[in-house]
């Protein structure tokens, strides 16, 4: 007798599609052993995700024909958070539900409170499954086997709220490696590097990732300078500004090669990891 498939999943569920490659090979292998009722795949927009990513969550969409919910953000009655169903055409693309947030807040996340995440992401897709009529579910996370540590944070969390965490990818033994090689096979793929993450120039991203993007993309660095001018402070005391960033990507020369297929950034300590959001790989 065979155990059941870590991918078989049973709701009341949500499939947390983070739009990296990640987590919509996680979505493919639930797929393949079918959708069942009450699985609610949903993508939450921060409007700060790379058009590529949209575009990848769209084209996964249509070609697999599942029917992915695309939510943001936004203050319902007075100043309850609650959300909004937009689609791949109307969804915010100038970083509308973070700029509200950080207006409301009046200050900057940073590495040790990362509410972004929190109210962007997970409270959102909390807030939908309530209004659903749910009052508990499984949240299906894209962690993989060689992310222990994630996995481990995340179970430390379990009976503090209202869903319990599953992780096929993990459970699975499916490594990053595993996930690179099924997408070259794919007529389809994530238009992004390794580095650049689905949010484009995230906090949690090191000095020497955000200075690579920014030699490619210097328009990207105007959102986040204009949030630390605005809000009068940084996203982060350990490395410069975004504005000072920016300065050094434009003036003191390329950092990088412009091999983009080998390329291998240098180690950075000031790289913290991909959040939810950031996830490409």
């Amino acid at each position: 007798m065979t155990s059941a498939s870590p991918f078989r999943i049973e709701g009341p569920a949500v499939i947390s599609f983070s739009g990296g490659r990640t987590s919509a090979y996680m979505l493919r292998r639930i797929l393949d052993e079918g959708l069942q009722p009450d699985v609610h795949v949903l993508f939450a927009n921060t409007g700060k995700e790379r058009p590529e990513t949209l575009d990848f969550v769209h084209e996964c969409q249509t070609r697999w024909g599942v029917p992915v919910r695309w939510l943001e953000r936004h203050h319902g009655q007075g100043d309850v958070p609650s959300f909004t169903e937009v689609t791949y055409a109307t969804a915010s693309r100038q970083g509308e539900p973070f700029a509200a947030l950080l207006r409301e807040r009046g200050f900057p996340p940073n590495p040790i409170m990362r509410f972004c995440t929190t109210e962007l992401k997970v409270r959102v897709m909390k807030t939908f499954m309530l209004a659903q009529g749910y009052e508990h579910w499984t949240n299906v996370v894209g962690l993989r086997a060689d992310e222990p540590g994630r996995v481990a944070n995340g179970r430390a969390t379990e009976g503090k709220e209202r869903w319990d965490l599953a992780y096929p990818l993990f459970d699975a033994g499916i490594r990053k490696d595993d996930v690179i090689l099924w997408w070259k096979k794919q007529p389809h793929d994530l238009q992004l590097r390794s580095w650049e993450g689905n949010c484009d120039l995230c906090f949690l991203k090191g000095q020497s990732k955000r200075l690579r993007i920014m030699e490619d993309r210097p328009d990207l660095a105007e959102w986040w300078i204009a949030r630390e001018r605005d809000l009068g402070a940084s996203f982060r005391v350990d490395t410069p500004t975004y504005a000072a960033l920016l300065h050094q990507a434009q003036y003191q020369g390329r950092f990088f090669s412009n091999d983009l297929f080998n390329e291998q950034l240098p180690d950075d300590p000031t790289d913290l990891g991909d959040c939810v959001c950031l996830e490409a790989a």
